[in-house]
């Protein structure tokens, strides 16, 4: 379509039309031929202008139309491509859900041609209606189905979600298999810590007491790992640990085993910690409660433990009111085996370790959760 040819040619027919009438309806009109010729030239006139007018506007009005046309043959072709190409199923319905076109990715999910076919043909649960989105199971796929309400009726998309479902079944599959694998190492563990706590126990009752008190302290090394394992077990789902509950169930195991009189408080926030960080943390509590019990008390005094989080790490306290630390005492000259393995502990956590006495023997261990790969350095463990 030529705007511009159309508009002109339009105006000149009708120039020429009105010209013939005048000239025919005045010559029949009017004899005289002086007043038929003012008349003619007026109207002849008048038309021009006219026609000159009626092809501007008609001009501007074709013109607008055929760029109206273009864009939308554009448009048109750009949503026939993309309904086309897009991977995903796409149909078009009526009002009443009765398929209008699919594109090839339908006809690929489907199988069959839709066209004519009912939505609700291909699954019960698939009807026209409200916008919404839902999955449904069609011949073994599961598919992800928006409706969407448009001018004339709906759209419907069909997305193919087979494979990630799968994926994801068989990810939850494994998940649960290493669940039961972890819970049946935990309680393998867990019972052969048992068993050598128990042996520790009978060969203790043959020693010396200075033996047997060396074999108790390796007892309760045992038993901080131990009580890690119960609590795993007993929380499955989980691969953390609640040290508050963690050192409630130490320091119950402490008082019994050393039948001590003396009281703890514990003021610890319900954190909880991996076990590679739970693991040393518990066995520095486990060795520094055990000092005081054994070395600051004749009976009763008082245990504090408290936990106090940073914002980049963690402060642990363990102090006592019992009779304090000789005057030169240093803990980086400390020679004693529990204290060596709590220094060795705190170095694992890459942390630090200070004490200080005067009323109250405290301990003070700074450190930061790590994770597994923070203690693999670029020749193994650390």
């Amino acid at each position: 379509m030529d705007p511009e040819r159309d508009a002109l040619r339009i105006a000149l027919y009708y120039a020429l039309f009105s010209i013939i009438w005048i000239l025919s309806s005045d010559y029949l009109i009017f004899q005289p031929s002086f007043v038929a010729g003012i008349s003619i030239i007026k109207g002849s006139l008048f038309i021009i202008l006219t026609s000159l007018l009626l092809y501007s506007i008609l001009r501007l009005y074709l013109k607008s139309l055929s760029e109206k046309e273009r864009s939308l043959r554009i448009s048109e072709y750009k949503f026939r491509s993309l309904f086309m190409e897009l991977p995903v199923g796409v149909v078009l319905m009526d009002t009443s859900g009765r398929i209008l076109e699919s594109n090839p990715a339908m006809g690929r999910l489907h199988g069959d041609s839709l066209d004519g076919m009912l939505i609700g043909d291909i699954h019960p649960d698939l009807e026209a209606g409200p916008d919404r989105e839902f999955m449904v199971r069609v011949g073994g796929r599961w598919l992800r189905v928006v409706i969407i309400r448009i001018e004339g009726g709906f759209l419907g998309i069909f997305e193919d979600l087979t494979d990630i479902k799968n994926s994801e079944e068989a990810a939850r599959r494994a998940l649960e298999a290493n669940r039961t694998l972890l819970a049946e190492l935990h309680h393998r563990v867990k019972n052969n810590l048992q068993v050598i706590s128990s042996l520790i126990n009978i060969q203790s009752s043959k020693m010396s007491r200075e033996q047997a008190e060396i074999m108790r302290s390796l007892q309760l090394r045992i038993k901080s790992m131990a009580v890690i394992h119960e609590i795993l077990l007993s929380r499955p789902e989980s691969s953390s640990i609640n040290f508050a509950s963690y050192v409630g169930g130490l320091t119950g195991y402490l008082r019994d085993m050393y039948q001590s009189a003396a009281e703890f408080e514990v003021d610890v926030p319900d954190v909880e910690f991996n076990i590679e960080t739970a693991a040393p943390l518990g066995l520095i509590v486990g060795e520094l409660v055990s000092n005081s019990i054994r070395h600051a008390f004749t009976d009763g005094g008082i245990i504090r433990i408290s936990l106090e989080a940073l914002d980049d790490g963690f402060i642990l306290e363990v102090a006592d009111n019992g009779r304090g630390l000789p005057d030169n005492f240093s803990i980086e000259e400390s020679g004693g085996i529990g204290l060596e393995l709590v220094k060795n502990l705190v170095g694992q956590l890459e942390g630090s370790i200070e004490c200080h006495s005067n009323d109250w023997t405290t301990f003070r261990v700074e450190f930061r959760e790590l994770g597994y790969p923070d203690r693999i350095g670029g020749n193994g463990l650390r």
